[in-house]
């Protein structure tokens, strides 16, 4: 009888060593987010701007726009900050046309 017991007793420390070694290999490694915690806002975002219809301006059509968008500008006021002779090249086009654009739509947000 305590021949099994010790048996018993040497199987069980044993295995338990065997895992004991082979927990890094048994247990899967935590992965750790390099991301920071989410911010949680206590308001709601404010609501998001319509950009204005920038077609409606003589000489800007549906291609302009889409290159005026793809520079951040998608309104009136946008477009009448606008230096002209910086983002002719930009646009293709004279800085003549663009500077046209610009007064109208300074005429249209004031």
């Amino acid at each position: 009888m305590t021949r099994k017991l010790f048996r018993f007793a040497a199987l069980v420390a044993l295995a338990s060593a065997i895992v004991w070694l082979t927990r890094e290999h048994l247990l899967p490694t935590p992965r750790v987010s390099h991301e920071p915690a989410p911010h949680y806002r206590s308001t709601p975002p404010p609501p998001q701007a319509v950009p204005d219809d920038l077609t409606a301006i003589k000489g800007i059509g549906p291609a302009y726009a889409r290159k005026l968008a793809d520079l951040g500008i998608k309104s009136f006021r946008g477009l009448s900050e606008l230096a002209p002779d910086a983002v002719a090249d930009d646009l293709g086009t004279s800085p003549g046309t663009v500077a046209g654009w610009v007064a109208q739509a300074r005429s249209r947000i004031s």
